[in-house]
């Protein structure tokens, strides 16, 4: 009888140090899941990482091409600004040429 209840009382231990053991691997089941959560964080981070750095590029892009445009609108602009000194200069010439004329001929009298 009492090899019985040593028997017993050594399942007895033996299943404490089971049940011991189950609650640790619960504590690192858990602890596992945390890290899955945590992994899934990661990859949404990355994401708008990404997301976040192809709007850079783009940014970057369109402020180039923004600066290529004001570049150009401004040297355009400048060629009519110079056209248009370029045809007032032409148009008072003629008519300084026009009244230097005149007062040629009307010297000549």
């Amino acid at each position: 009888m009492e090899q019985i209840l040593n028997q017993i009382l050594f399942e007895m231990k033996n299943m404490r140090t089971d049940v011991s053991e189950l609650k640790e691997m619960r504590a690192d089941v858990s602890e596992l899941k945390d890290m899955r959560e945590d992994m899934e964080d990661l990859k949404v981070i990355r994401a708008d990482l990404n997301d976040l750095k192809e709007g850079q590029k783009r940014l970057e892009i369109g402020q180039e091409k923004l600066q290529k445009n004001l570049i150009a609108s401004l040297g355009l602009y400048t060629d009519k600004i110079v056209e248009h000194f370029d045809a007032s200069t032409e148009v008072l010439n003629k008519r300084v040429y026009k009244a230097e004329t005149e007062i040629e001929r009307l010297s000549r009298q």
